[in-house]
């Protein structure tokens, strides 16, 4: 086989895994961590800031997101809509 089929081969292994990955990390981001009461939340101006620019959100609030279903899921939204208005 040549070396050229081989590592696009590579490469599509490769795009695959890591398609896989983040495809289970969001699924699991969005459902293992419930949070039905909403302990601890960050406001939603909070999570909007993250989503814009998330250098100038203290570190805790993004430990949070990713622990908490609600705001991962809020925060999610809010990057898609970002991403969908450039």
């Amino acid at each position: 086989m040549p070396a050229v089929r081989r590592k696009q081969k590579r490469n599509a292994r490769e795009s695959y895994s890591e398609k896989t990955l983040l495809k289970f990390v969001k699924e699991h981001l969005s459902k293992e961590y419930p949070n039905p009461r909403r302990e601890g939340c960050p406001s939603q101006a909070v999570l909007k800031r993250l989503a814009h620019d998330p250098q100038q959100v203290d570190a805790s609030i993004v430990y949070h997101v990713f622990h908490c279903s609600p705001c991962y899921k809020t925060c999610s939204g809010l990057l898609a809509r970002l991403k969908a208005s450039l």
